[in-house]
């Protein structure tokens, strides 16, 4: 189980990494169209960060 919650973690950095990126995109978006395709793809990625830090948060209660 231990190795499951470290690759989750693991996952958690990386896409947390990407959710960095895609906030740079937001805020350096030349026009409305950059601005709001790339103010999307940050808010599908938060979501999805969202959903890995409740994920592994569950797995490390059930882990104790």
């Amino acid at each position: 189980m231990e190795t499951v919650i470290q690759k989750m973690q693991q996952f958690l950095k990386d896409e947390k990494e990407l959710l960095a990126d895609l906030a740079l995109d937001v805020a350096n978006a030349e026009n409305d169209y950059e601005y709001a395709k790339s103010k999307a793809l940050y808010s599908v990625q938060m979501a999805r960060v969202s959903g890995i830090k409740d994920t592994l948060a569950m797995l490390e209660e059930s882990h104790q």
